[in-house]
């Protein structure tokens, strides 16, 4: 049975996810933020899913708002929703995404940016982001690299187990064209025996630093930071994920 992405997924995402160490993520995340001068307000989050990397934020935060396209994502995260956080099903691509807002930190964790496989997809995000951002905020976001792409995902299967069941992700990496196409099975045990497989297919594309700079300074951001995720030291050629700080 094959079915959007985050859809099946959603029911297994937070098990999916406890290897990228969420809390871990959260604190290099605020420490970068303080880093580039954040001290309190408004945070965003685009692209929230069940709200992992959404509701740390909600200790040093005034207001956290959670951004994503999912409902069935939403829906989870809407289950463990601090008093200051709240979640919008949104298209955070879409021009003028929330509109009139103000924040001081913007986020796009866990590939965010990687599913905006159309160029024109991911400058508009950009412009929303500047567009909301206040004057001495900041936005984090982070981008898969070549090196994963093409000799951690390409090709390989990846088990993930479930108490009842089990996640297969399968992908293979098109060089020339730079995207990434992955097929997610998840296999859920029934109570009667039987097993139910739910198929997705996740789309990404590779964005090199060059672009990736490129597209934030036509999007209207002044000054950019790379690091090697969860290091503050520039990526390597060995980096498998890279993260980003955009400065107006």
């Amino acid at each position: 049975m094959n079915s959007p992405p985050y859809t099946a997924f959603a029911r297994v995402y937070d098990r999916w996810c406890a290897d990228l160490d969420p809390a871990r993520w959260a604190r290099y995340n605020l420490a970068l933020a303080r880093r580039h001068g954040f001290t309190g307000g408004r945070v965003l989050d685009l692209g929230c899913g069940t709200g992992l990397s959404t509701r740390p934020w909600a200790r040093v935060a005034e207001t956290v708002l959670g951004v994503d396209r999912s409902a069935e994502m939403l829906r989870r995260a809407r289950r463990r929703r601090p008093r200051n956080v709240r979640f919008l099903q949104a298209d955070i691509a879409a021009p003028g995404l929330l509109r009139g807002e103000t924040f001081q930190v913007v986020l796009a964790n866990f590939d965010v940016v990687n599913y905006q496989t159309r160029l024109r997809n991911l400058l508009c995000l950009f412009r929303n982001v500047r567009r909301l951002l206040a004057p001495v905020g900041c936005f984090l976001f982070d981008a898969v690299t070549e090196h994963a792409y093409r000799r951690v995902l390409h090709g390989v299967p990846v088990f993930q187990p479930l108490p009842a069941g089990l996640v297969i992700l399968e992908g293979r990496y098109r060089e020339r064209a730079g995207l990434w196409r992955g097929e997610m099975t998840v296999l859920l045990d029934g109570r009667d025996g039987s097993c139910r497989a739910l198929v997705e297919r996740h789309d990404q594309r590779y964005y090199s630093p060059a672009r990736l700079r490129r597209l934030l300074r036509a999007a209207g951001f002044a000054r950019c930071h790379l690091y090697a995720t969860l290091t503050i030291r520039p990526p390597g050629p060995r980096a498998e994920r890279l993260t980003v700080v955009a400065r107006p």
